[in-house]
């Protein structure tokens, strides 16, 4: 789909294209027109991303004039792409990245207006894929990947508050002392779909899929997937109400937010 991206990010970042979660689909990576760089040239460095390590990073702009914000991203192993769709871009981006694995991808969408701070993203295995989709924003977000071919996805016009932690696995593994076996949960690809509201110091652990619309409290520990369109709170989180979502407006929600988690945009009609 992209010069630069492997085939084994390219398989991940498919599954990850889905209505639920995002209105872009491969024919936009097909068809668009981008730039090559490769963070450490002046283009690079003009738009506000710096390559501070590591093999060569294949970053791909779709305007190599507009600035995004200031973007390090460091590498461990080769073939590697970071990818920023910025033709329409007024908001910002501070990240702070680091990929230890191969053939990984980290792809960024138009966050609108929006600010979009990611205090540390770390990909730890070959074949991840960070997708970040069109109108998501972040107060405070750290993500991490564990898992060769694993991913996080961040649905279109998801609202990340401050200190929220998204871990796909516990990171280090329980063993059964009298067996010696490992037991606990594998790791596994974590999917936030569109229009969601994760609440401040929300962490996610290994929960598999967060539905349209949905809203997580403050301080919530979700380990399991939650449906679309509920609020949930608490340590573990449960569901607290169903048939609700939010609005960037305090006064309300948009016809165009209603209908993108699938409810009628106009609720008396």
């Amino acid at each position: 789909m992209i010069p630069g991206l492997s085939p084994g990010a390219e398989a991940v970042l498919q599954a990850l294209l889905a209505p639920a979660v995002t209105g872009v689909t491969e024919d936009f990576y097909r068809d668009a027109d981008y730039l090559l760089l490769d963070g450490t040239d002046a283009e690079s460095h003009a738009i506000g991303v710096e390559h501070v390590g590591g093999p060569d990073v294949l970053v791909a702009v779709t305007d190599p004039a507009r600035a995004i914000g200031h973007v390090r991203i460091a590498t461990t192993q080769p073939g590697v792409l970071m990818f920023i769709d910025n033709r329409a871009w007024q908001g910002t981006l501070h990240a702070s990245i680091r990929v230890l694995g191969a053939d990984s991808a980290v792809l960024i969408h138009d966050p609108g207006p929006g600010f979009v701070a990611l205090a540390d993203v770390f990909l730890r295995g070959d074949r991840q894929v960070l997708f970040w989709g069109v109108g998501a924003t972040a107060v405070g977000c750290s993500i991490e990947i564990e898992g060769a071919g694993m991913a996080v996805a961040i649905g279109d016009d998801a609202l990340i508050s401050n200190g929220v932690w998204l871990r796909n696995h516990d990171m280090h593994a329980l063993h059964d002392l009298a067996s010696g076996q490992r037991i606990g949960r594998v790791p596994a690809t974590m999917v936030v779909e569109r229009h969601v509201w994760l609440g401040q110091d929300a962490l996610l652990l290994g929960c598999p899929r967060v539905g349209m619309g949905t809203v997580v409290g403050a301080r919530a520990l979700v380990k399991n997937s939650l449906p679309p369109r509920v609020a949930a709170g608490g340590i573990p989180a449960r569901v607290l109400r169903e048939g609700v979502s939010w609005g960037r407006d305090l006064n309300g929600m948009t016809a165009a937010e209603r209908t993108s988690i699938g409810v009628a945009a106009d609720p008396h009609g």
